[in-house]
């Protein structure tokens, strides 16, 4: 038996109850006659995202070619290609401060051949897993350099760059050749300690004139 309408006036709580059980109903029906609202889950990848890593979390990092340098070769690394910098630098001046014929002549050999050092030097750190950076060199020596003319000039580029940095060179790659762990890096320095004499040999033979015309 249906409940008329005046019925429902005179019940207002049935009247609630109907109309829930009607809502719900029509809710129901409408989910029935709606699609699916599941995604795969290949369409809430997106296909541009990486794909994920085959490596283990705790897989060990790819060693360098050959085994790590030590703290001692790393610093021969810096200070060696520092020095060269240095020797480039002060030659590449001098080309274009002094007019002394075997100044520049010297000039020219020492950039010659401290930039093929460097760059040897460099592809040896690389193998290795290191690259060095290459950064202006800075020194007082240098920035003397700068300020002075010839003869002033001439005289202090053969006392710091062509005799005592050669010294110091020197001195630093006998140490790599017979201390160095790393055996190329012992190799390179052996190889280079004759071209350093040789260029330790030709400042010293052009620091008695350079003296003399400057004083």
């Amino acid at each position: 038996m249906q409940p008329n309408r005046n019925d429902m006036s005179r019940h207002p709580a049935l009247h609630v109850a109907v109309c829930a059980m009607l809502i719900a109903s029509l809710g129901s029906a409408q989910a029935l006659a709606q699609p699916s609202a599941f995604v795969p889950l290949e369409v809430l990848v997106s296909t541009d995202a990486p794909a994920p890593s085959t490596v283990p979390p705790n897989a060990a990092p790819t060693k360098p070619p050959s085994s790590s340098l030590s703290t001692d070769d790393l610093r021969f690394v810096d200070e060696a290609l520092m020095a060269s910098e240095m020797e480039i630098a002060a030659s590449e001046l001098a080309l274009k401060v002094s007019a002394d014929a075997k100044i520049q002549a010297f000039a020219r050999q020492m950039i010659k051949d401290h930039s093929a050092a460097a760059e040897a030097l460099r592809r040896i750190a690389r193998e290795r897993g290191v690259t060095p950076q290459k950064r202006v060199p800075e020194s007082p020596e240098l920035a003397r350099l700068r300020t002075l003319k010839s003869p002033q000039f001439e005289e202090a580029y053969v006392r710091t760059v062509a005799v005592d940095a050669h010294e110091q060179a020197v001195l630093l790659f006998q140490n790599q050749a017979t201390r160095g762990s790393d055996a190329a890096l012992r190799g390179y320095a052996e190889r280079m300690l004759p071209t350093l004499r040789e260029h330790l040999k030709m400042g010293r033979a052009m620091e008695g004139r350079v003296t003399a015309s400057a004083s």
